[in-house]
Parts: C-alpha cells; sequence; structure tokens
C-alpha cells in the first residue's frame, strides 16, 4: 500500500497549480502519489499531450496519480457547472470524457460523490440524505441507473469508479449499488472518518467492503456526546478513534496494493442517534455498531476529563491552517508506519 495527499483541503495554494511542480512538492514532503478531484485540474480542456506529459512526470518520480470523477447522483450534478461545460451540455459525456482522460494517465480506480456538503444550510439540510423534494431512495435508485449507463464505457476503459463512503451514504448502500451495478465497474472509496458520521463503525465497514475497497480517504476522528447523541470530531490521523492496524491488516487480505490518500481538515458532525427524525432515514442502522460507537464516545469522554486530549471546543477553536502542514506530516508518518509494521508499505 501507499500513501498519497488529497490536493483540495489546503494542501495546495493554486489547486490548478501544473501538475509536475504537484508532483514534485508532494514527492519532497514525503508522499508516494497525489489525488485530484478530477482530471480537470491537470487540463480543464483535458488536452491530450498535457494527460500524457502529466503520466511521464508522475512515472519518472515514481508517484501515483489518483482522481475522482465528480457527482454521480443526477439530483445534484447540477452543482458541478465546469463538468456540464466540459460536455457541451451533455453530462453524461462529460463523465465519459473524465473516465478516458484518467485512463490516459493511468488512473483505473476513480472516486465518485453521490453528494456535496452545502455549508450555507444549517441542521440536517447540509447533505442530500435529508432533501424533502426527492427521497434518499430515489436518489439511490437514479444513481445506480446512471452508473448502469456508464458502465460500458468504464469497462472498454478498464476503469471503475469506487463510491465515496461520504458524509450523506452509507456502506450498506454502496454495496448494495456495486451488487446492482456490477462489481468490476463499480467498488468502495473508504473514507475512515465518514462512516463515523452515519453511525457505522470503521472496523466493522472494512470486514464487510474489503473485497471492494480499492481506494481509501485516511481521516481519524473522536466522538463525545450531544443531547441528541453523538458528536464526530475531526482528528489528524493516528490521533483519533480510528483502528487503522485492524483496517489496513483487513483490507490487505485483499488489495495490499490500495493507494491510501491523506485526507484531512477540522470539522463537527452530528450523529443523532436520539432523534427518531434521524434515525428514520437510516434503516440499516446496526445496533451492535452504535453500541461501539457509544463505547468510543465514552473512552474519548474520559480522556478529554483527564487533560489526555483537548477539549472538542478549545480544539475546534485552534486555527486549523495555523497547524495544517504539522497535522499532514503528521498523518502521513503514522499511516507509513502501520504500513510497515504490517508489512504492507510500498
Amino acid at each position: 500500500m501507499k500513501v498519497g495527499i488529497e490536493l483540495h483541503h489546503g494542501y495546495l495554494k493554486d489547486e490548478y497549480m501544473p501538475v509536475e511542480e504537484v508532483l514534485q512538492k508532494a514527492k519532497g514532503d514525503g508522499y508516494e502519489g497525489v489525488y485530484y478531484k478530477t482530471p480537470f485540474y491537470v487540463s480543464r480542456t483535458l488536452d491530450i499531450g498535457a494527460l500524457r506529459a502529466a503520466r511521464q512526470c508522475a512515472q519518472q518520480l515514481g508517484m501515483f496519480l489518483d482522481f475522482g470523477i465528480g457527482r454521480v447522483n443526477p439530483y445534484n450534478t447540477t452543482e458541478s457547472p465546469e463538468i456540464w461545460m466540459l460536455g457541451g451540455g451533455d453530462y453524461k459525456l462529460a463523465m465519459e470524457k473524465l473516465i478516458y482522460a484518467a485512463a490516459e494517465m493511468g488512473a483505473k480506480e476513480l472516486i465518485g460523490v453521490t453528494a456535496g456538503w452545502r455549508g450555507e444550510h444549517t441542521g440536517y439540510f447540509v447533505n442530500d440524505r435529508f432533501r424533502t423534494d426527492v427521497t434518499w431512495e430515489e436518489q439511490l435508485q437514479a444513481t445506480t441507473r446512471f452508473l448502469k449507463r456508464l458502465a460500458p464505457v468504464l469497462r472498454d476503459a478498464g476503469a471503475r469508479i469506487n463510491l465515496e463512503t461520504h458524509e450523506e451514504i452509507t456502506s450498506y448502500e454502496v454495496l448494495r449499488m456495486i451488487e446492482e451495478v456490477g462489481d468490476d465497474v463499480l467498488g468502495v472509496a473508504f473514507d475512515t472518518a465518514n462512516v463515523l458520521s452515519r453511525a457505522e463503525d470503521p472496523v466493522a465497514v472494512a470486514k464487510r467492503a474489503a473485497p471492494y475497497i480499492h481506494q481509501m480517504h485516511a481521516k481519524d476522528g473522536i466522538l463525545y456526546f450531544s443531547e441528541n447523541g453523538l458528536v464526530r470530531q475531526l482528528k489528524a490521523s493516528g490521533q483519533g478513534i480510528v483502528d487503522y492496524k485492524t483496517i489496513f491488516a483487513e483490507i490487505g487480505k485483499v488489495n495490499p496494493g490500495l493507494h491510501v490518500q491523506v485526507e484531512d481538515h477540522k470539522g463537527l458532525m452530528h450523529v443523532d442517534i436520539y432523534v427518531e427524525e434521524w434515525r428514520n432515514v437510516h434503516p440499516d442502522l446496526s445496533m451492535a455498531e452504535v453500541t461501539e460507537l457509544v463505547r468510543l464516545a465514552t473512552l474519548c469522554e474520559q480522556k478529554i476529563a483527564s487533560g489526555e486530549w483537548m477539549k472538542p471546543d478549545v480544539y475546534e477553536a485552534i486555527s486549523y491552517w495555523d497547524e495544517m502542514d504539522d497535522r499532514l506530516d503528521s498523518s502521513r508518518k503514522y499511516l507509513q508506519h502501520v504500513l510497515r509494521e504490517l508489512g504492507l508499505a510500498g
């Protein structure tokens, strides 16, 4: 397994920096590859010469070059106008172009997302799971149909879209979509901290999804109690409750060549397990996993009370940008150390 860097949470001051400079910076910082949200950041026009030059540079530096494919939920694709433009108003055509562009650069394990984070809204409406104009199940059905339409192109390119366990979707839902669409063209991009926000235990997710996990966004976090249930607070990898050793060991049995992307930022997310409205939109809620998260939250609260961990409000008040470089470097070193211990590095 190799550890790379996700480029879109502050690591780059300019996300459109020439890819050659990005790769050299990442290598100098100790990473083994980079992850872009879409090939659009390498070339806005997907110029074949630019794509091939990017691949050649990555190969010369011994780095991997990975990409996302953007939104695949037809109910929120309008939030990606740059992708629509790429297809001349045809979103499916744009996605096909992105698939082939990524493949041209040697990237076959892509990441797709079913929604984004709407920070301008409050409460449950920050993501699409709680929309009232269309149900989440209807959105999943529409997403599945769209992915089926992309399947022929994915097979032609030898590529796969791995759906991220993003803030709005559960691993159970992703696995059902894989069963319907086909695991040759659809897989899992495991975000280790996002699953906490859907009341899923990261270790349990790794165990049930391991054969389908082809990408990972490595984030860590802690849990503490609120009047409505739990709150997830993000931490640098190795500073929270995510059991990377167990997770890597599980995935390593079936995919020892996994690319792990360091992703880090701050933020709180409420996991309102005490609220019926919240529970009602989580039909796969597992009592065993909720119980495990409550146990972990209790341990977190004990560490906070003892002073071993900073109080959540004090921690959150510290500017992320003041400590970003240290957090990213700490995450990278920790993940690479765990992989070396398990004999899975490289």
